[in-house]
């Protein structure tokens, strides 16, 4: 049994009256693991997950009606602990409606607004991975990056949009379980309301989320900018959560790297 596994059943036996003692010993034994466990991103269970957005998103005063997640298979609960995968509900909302503090996406300052294609955020339940991003030249890369070791793949980095398009999405969906057709990137809205909600959850909720504006490094988007270029983001540099440019499909480089969305 996983340690968030074992944390719900002590959880649910204490409500139930019913922890064991063995379990009780445990967690007073060893209360930095559990704590551990209770704020990783992972720790919140399909079942609780409308209720916990709900709060969330009550709490940042936003009018957002969460709808109730599909149920996920075996596989794709499995996927969610063991490739940090954090289900998320996005709202449908405009950059206008945005919580206070949130950053938004530089759109004019470094490519041509006529050439983006916007995707405005929709109203679903995804999957979004919690790894954290790194800096281009952090020789551990994207650490412990076990859904890369499950394709077969070394590294994120020095990978093209076509790569991703052309197989590599399609391996993910088959070692994760997730829809074939709804796995993907990222858009840069997606891309950047979740690193805003990690940044909040983060200070609010402390769990264990990675600031994706933080690093020195990329990630590539779903969005098209212009004839064969899709949007990359997130660089400090060039201002990180704000930070939006444009690289050529099926260039490859060191500093460019990407994370896996999956529709529900």
């Amino acid at each position: 049994m996983t340690i968030q596994g074992k944390l719900k059943q002590i959880k649910e036996r204490a409500a139930a009256g019913q922890i064991l003692e063995m379990d009780l010993d445990q967690f007073i034994a060893n209360p930095l693991l559990w704590r551990k466990a209770a704020l990783s991103a992972c720790a919140i269970a399909p079942e609780d997950a409308q209720a916990f957005w709900r709060g969330v998103y009550d709490e940042l005063g936003m009018n957002v009606a969460v709808s109730t997640m599909s149920a996920l298979t075996d596989k794709q609960i499995k996927s969610l602990d063991k490739f940090n995968f954090l289900p998320v509900y996005i709202p449908s909302i405009s950059e206008d409606r945005y919580p206070e503090g949130f950053i938004k996406p530089a759109w004019g300052k470094y490519l041509d607004i006529s050439e983006i294609k916007r995707k405005p955020l929709g109203g679903f339940w995804v999957a979004i991975e919690t790894i954290a991003k790194p800096d281009w030249n952090d020789p551990a890369g994207y650490a412990e990056d076990r859904l890369m070791a499950a394709v077969k793949r070394s590294s994120r980095f020095d990978t093209s949009h076509d790569d991703l398009e052309q197989g590599l999405l399609k391996a993910i969906a088959k070692a994760t379980g997730f829809p074939k057709k709804g796995t993907r990137l990222p858009t840069a809205e997606e891309w950047n309301f979740i690193a805003n909600l990690f940044n909040w959850l983060r200070k609010h909720r402390g769990m264990r989320l990675p600031d994706l504006g933080a690093k020195d490094s990329w990630e590539w988007c779903e969005n098209a900018c212009g004839s064969g270029n899709f949007i990359i983001v997130g660089d400090r540099e060039i201002g990180g959560l704000a930070g939006v440019r444009k690289y050529g499909r099926g260039d490859r480089s060191g500093d460019v790297g990407f994370r896996v969305l999956a529709v529900l």
